[in-house]
Formats: structure tokens, sequence, C-alpha cells
């Protein structure tokens, strides 16, 4: 059956007390009103009083209790990767709302405390805000000439640099002129940047308090641009005002000049300017500007005023004239996704291909036709090699080209060579098969003119590139080889896109304190009874086999996708008697006569990790000495990087692994990485609770190539 609407409740952490702040979701179909709700009798008396004079409404203050919100997503039933989608909000013992008048603007006023609408999350593409014009301002991703619309990349940014969305119960006037900048409001919310360190979900609801503001004429009017901090933030306490930001988080406001100023530039639009000499505002200007904003919001609610861009209908103001019932506001979340049915049944044709709306999801990547008037090879496809699926993937993303995939395509060569080493030399010493893998995968970068940094296990070092040859703009990273000759052996990789100018070699600064999920991509190479090849674009997990006639790496498998729990289980129980106790007793739990678990171990990282990746279950390495660790550039973050990508997780027991940086070209971590249930449990027993990933990765929901 297919889900056609569903609901996303946000609910708080018992320890942690945060105003409409979401800590976990959990799914309830949306089609069924609320239980507080009797189902009403269907009516088409929904429209707007006409906007006229009326008495001032009264805004009722905010509550001290916390108050529940929950999401309903109504999306096309048709399940294509482009297809539209609507997020209603829903407040508990009440119903659907609309966000823009039903949450109060201040959580407490008197401590100056706000309540932020996230629409658009950290690092993400998709240009997703309140439909102001509908009824109840759903949230959907804006258009424009019929195609769904995301911001460019602004180098070195991806996406949206913070949280950003807007401040509830605000609106910029459009027919008032702002004294001190001349222009006009734009007609929209208060924009809102939350530059907390957590990512927030579409439509997270979060108490904040305000630094500044930045005062940004867009095409001639005026849109503010609000600095503010998740409340519960570890560094809240240490920012109060603009001027803290320069001590706390220095940079980050001359990235937020440079975002804004640039991020229409790829559309053919000319550079944004700023009004007060581009000096962003303290927080008691940006109060002041917030109650401006506030007060015209109320202008509206009241009918005093009416606008194109603002729906007002709302179902907590009673003395508004646009008041609605709770029954009314579910006709219309209902006739929604009655629509949607509707068209989804009346469009037959495909959808067109989107960009990639966040850093972890690419839209639908429709595969090659073949076309043969010979019956008999009419079943009979060209064999997937890596250059072409690489090629065909690589245009997919935003400013897409093919240096990558010819990167992936100069690995598998190498990998190749070495794979030929190893049959031509068996019994050859580890640490010799070790330095020939090590030259091989470095002459094979070195000379490809694709890299701008190469860094291996092995040398320890930055490696130089081959005199002569252009500098590239990634970094990669390696372990040319670990296992144990006469067995299973194996390489791993891991890509970054450099930090540094372009056009010279990179340093060590494009390589550290870079989180793991900067990765562009990694995997691995196993060699064995056969040579697989594994890796991720950010778009999956994709195997490929070294085909012995062909001499080249073969799609086997697409999409991997690692169980949420499995049988195997592998650790070097050596170590155990030194690991943390919740290590211990979840190790004890493993090899109870009933837990259905199985010891695999062998002395290969690589084929440990690709048995837990393709049958299920957990890879340890607990520590607590350095040897007992894997190695976080070479190592840790390219298996987490593709662990993720097939819907696994990948901790170090306090935290995601992909988290981290690395502070030095040497540092090690722990590793815990596998299936969801399994890393959850271990964390558990470890941390007290399992850590929620804020955005997961769903390798059942990509598109086949």
């Amino acid at each position: 059956m297919k889900r056609r609407a569903t609901s996303r409740k946000q609910t708080k952490k018992p320890a942690k007390r945060r105003n409409s702040t979401p800590t976990r979701s959990t799914r309830a179909s949306a089609a069924t009103p609320p239980p507080t709700t009797p189902t009403p009798t269907p009516t088409s008396n929904l429209d707007m009083p006409d906007a006229t004079m009326a008495e001032p409404v009264t805004v009722p203050a905010a509550k001290d209790s916390i108050d529940d919100y929950s999401l309903i997503q109504v999306t096309d039933p048709s399940e294509k990767d482009n297809a539209d989608f609507k997020y209603f909000f829903n407040k508990d013992g009440l119903g659907v709302i609309n966000p823009l008048h039903d949450i109060p603007l201040y959580a407490d006023k008197e401590n100056g405390i706000f309540n932020f609408v996230c629409e658009i999350p950290r690092w993400t593409n998709a240009k997703l805000e309140l439909h102001t014009k509908s009824p109840l301002a759903p949230i959907v991703q804006d258009t424009k000439k019929g195609k769904k619309r995301f911001v460019h990349n602004v180098y070195p940014y991806k996406g949206y640099i913070w949280n950003y969305g807007c401040f509830p119960q605000t609106w910029e006037d459009p027919t008032q002129v702002h004294m001190e900048t001349g222009a006009l409001g734009d007609g929209d919310p208060l924009d809102v940047c939350e530059i907390g360190k957590d990512a927030c979900r579409v439509g997270e609801v979060m108490q904040v308090k305000v630094l500044g503001v930045l005062g940004m004429i867009d095409e001639g009017e005026m849109d503010w641009k609000v600095v503010v901090v998740n409340i519960n933030d570890p560094l809240a306490k240490e920012m109060n005002d603009i001027e803290d930001l320069y001590r706390v988080l220095p940079g980050l406001l001359h990235a937020t000049f440079s975002w804004f100023r640039t991020y229409k530039v790829p559309d053919g639009k000319d550079l944004n300017v700023f009004a007060f000499r581009e000096q962003v505002q303290s927080a008691h200007y940006a109060n002041e500007v917030i109650e401006e904003c506030h007060e015209s919001w109320k202008k509206l609610i009241s009918g005093q005023i009416s606008h194109k861009n603002i729906n007002c209908l709302n179902t907590t103001l009673k003395d508004s004239k646009f008041f609605t019932s709770a029954e009314k506001a579910r006709i219309i979340v209902d006739d929604s996704i009655k629509e949607m049915e509707s068209r989804s049944n009346s469009d037959s044709k495909d959808g067109v291909l989107g960009r990639s709306n966040s850093w972890l999801d690419m839209t639908h990547i429709p595969p090659p036709e073949f076309h043969n008037d010979e019956k008999a090879l009419g079943a009979i496809k060209p064999m997937m090699t890596i250059k072409r699926f690489c090629t065909e993937l690589q245009r997919k993303f935003p400013h897409g080209s093919n240096d990558l995939s010819l990167l992936i395509t100069e690995l598998g060569v190498a990998f190749k060579c070495v794979r030929a080493q190893l049959c031509d030399a068996p019994n050859a010493n580890f640490s010799a098969l070790q330095s020939f893998a090590n030259s091989q995968i470095h002459a094979s970068l070195a000379s490809s003119g694709l890299c701008c940094l190469i860094f291996s296990s092995t040398s320890n070092q930055p490696m130089a590139l081959e005199p002569g040859t252009d500098v590239g703009n990634y970094i990669v990273v390696y372990n040319p080889l670990c296992g144990v000759p006469g067995a299973s052996l194996g390489s791993i990789f891991s890509v970054y896109y450099r930090k540094s100018a372009p056009g010279k070699e990179g340093d060590t600064a494009d390589l550290l304190q870079r989180p793991g999920y900067e990765q562009v991509a990694a995997g691995y190479c196993m060699y064995g009874s056969s040579t697989c090849l594994t890796f991720s674009m950010g778009y999956g997990v994709h195997v490929f086999t070294l085909d012995g006639v062909s001499g080249h790496f073969v799609m086997s498998r697409q999409h991997v996708h690692i169980p949420a729990t499995g049988p195997l289980y592998s650790v070097d129980t050596s170590v155990l008697p030194n690991v943390v106790d919740g290590v211990r007793k979840f190790v004890d739990e493993l090899e109870e006569s009933n837990s259905g678990k199985k010891f695999r171990h062998l002395n290969n990282l690589v084929a440990n990790f690709h048995n837990v990746l393709t049958k299920g279950g957990i890879l340890m390495l607990p520590g607590p000495q350095k040897k007992d660790l894997a190695k976080f550039l070479t190592e840790a973050a390219p298996l987490a990087f593709v662990a993720r990508q097939a819907g696994g997780r990948a901790s170090v027991g306090k935290r995601h692994l992909l988290e981290l940086s690395a502070w030095s070209l040497e540092m090690s971590v722990p590793l815990f990485v596998g299936s969801m249930t399994e890393v959850n449990r271990l964390e558990e027993l470890v941390l007290g609770h399992a850590i929620e990933e804020k955005n997961k990765v769903d390798p059942s929901k990509m598109h086949t190539i």
C-alpha cells in the first residue's frame, strides 16, 4: 500500500526542556483526523473573508508549558523522486494550524526568547518555504517556471550555511519605507539564520535568542536576516550580542555576508547589496525590527490591511475574522491529499530530473534505454562499467563534471594493477606488497591531473604530484593494503573536494578539521577469489566485480542496503578485557546462546566490513590501544561514509563518526559500524541512549541507473 500522507511527530527529550523542538520522529496516518477532532461534514465554504477594517486582534501569550508540534506530510502517492509534497503543521490537542499565525512569536518575551520555524536545514540546497499564499501555509518547495528551485553551491559552501527559516507572527510590510534604508518591505515573514551546531529538521520549531540583524537589500526591497542561536546550543551562553560572534565563531559573519552577496549570481542576477555599510546591527536593533514586523502582522491578521502574499486563515486567534475551526482546517488537508492523488493519476509521464535537494539525497536518475530490432538480442544490455556508471551519475550533481568520474576510474585502474601483482607474487611478504600497492595507487593519482593532494597511511604525509601535470581539485587519502597475504587483502580510499584556492597544490589544511560528512566519495577494493570494488559517490553504494575476460570492473550490485539488524559481529576478542564496560556488556549480549548472532572475524578490515555491509551486523574496533583503533582519515571515515550511504550507521560510541574531523594526520578513533539496531544498542550501553541521526539515508528509495 502506498503511503499518501504521514504525520511526523516532534517530541521532547526528558532531560532537556525545549519548546517545540523535535528530538525523535514517529509517523501516523494523516488521512485520519486527530482523536480529539470529530470527522467533519465536508463543506466548500472555506473562503477567506474580505480584508476590511476590524477591531485589533488579541494575540494570546505563549503558554508556560512546552507545546508539541508535528508535521502532516502530504506527498504524491506515485512515489516519484521529484514528486510534489506539502508539510502541514499540527499542534497537540488542537489539530491543524497555520504556522505563520498560530505559533506565537515570543516563547518568553520577558527573557527575549523567540520561536523559530526552520524551513531549510543547514547544508541543503532545496529552496523550501512556508507557502503563505495558501490556506494554513504548508511548507513546499518553491518553483519557478514550473521547475523546483535549488540554491547553487557558493564556493566553498554547500547549500545554506545555517538553519534557515522565519519568525512566526511577523511580516515585512511592503507599503512601509524603512526610515534608515529607504527600502520597502518584501511582503514576507522575517527571515532567520540560526547558527547553532545542530542541523534542524524541516518544520522544526525551536526556541532561540537574537544576536543581531543583517540589512540586505534584495532587488530594491528590504530583506532583513535576523541572526539567532538555539538557546540549548553549547555556545549559547557565551553569545548575547553580535559582537560575541567575532570572538566565539570568528569568520561566520564574513561567510554570511559572502553567501548572501553571491548566492544569486549563478542565476544571472547582480550581487546583493547591504545597508548600514555592511555592518551587522546589534541585538537591541534586531529586537526593534522584530517588534515592528510583529506590529505589521497584527494589522494583517486584524484585517486592517491585506496582501496577496499572505492568507490569514488561522485556528487559534478567535478574535480574528479569519479564524476557522480545526474541523474545517482538517478538510483543507484532506482536500490537498485528494488533489495530490488526482494529479498523480492524471500524470502518466515520467517526472523531469531535478537537482539534489540536499547533500544526502539525489533525485531520480532515469535508466538508459537500449533498443534493438533483433528479438534474440532484445534482452541483452551493455555491461555497466565504472567509467560509464560514474559519468552518468556525476552529470546528475549540481555543477557536475566528469572529473570525479575520471578519478574513480583512475583508482579502478590502480586496483587492477595491484591485483595483478598479488597474483604474480603470491608468496611475497606483506611489506613488499604494501609498498608496491602504495606506489601504484600514488602513481595513478599523481599523473591524473585531478588531484591537488594525495595522502597515504603508509607514507603518513602528503605525497608529491607528478611534475608537469595539471593540479586538480580533489584530495585523495588511502590505505594501500591491509589484511594477510594468502587470505584476503583490501585497499580503502576516500575523496574530498579542496578548500584552498584552485591552481596550486593543496596542503594539510585541506584535509584537517574537515568532518567526515564532507567526503564526496569513498570505498574499498577487496582482493580475494574475485576482485570487487565497492564505492559511493554520495548516491548509494555500488559493487563492481573485475571481469576476467574484458579486464573491466563491471557492475554486479547496485544500491547495497545494510539490513536494519544482522547476524554477524566482528571484533578482536583479545582487546575485550581492556575495553569500556558498555562495549564488554554488548559483546556479552551478542555471545548469549539465544542471541542468534555469529562471530566472524578475519585479519582484514576490508573483508570484515564487507561481510557486515552485505549481511548485516556490526564491526567493532574499540581500542583502547592505537593499534586496535581505526585510522580516521584512511579507514574510519571512508567506511563510515559507505555504511551511511547503505542505510547503516557508524559511531565512536558517544557520537556520530562522520561528525568528527581530523585534528592530525595520525588521528585514530574507535569504530563501531554496521546495522542501525546493533550500533544503537552499543551506544545505549556506552552512553545511556542511542544518538539520533537527523538525516538518514534510505537506499531503498534510490533508483537504479
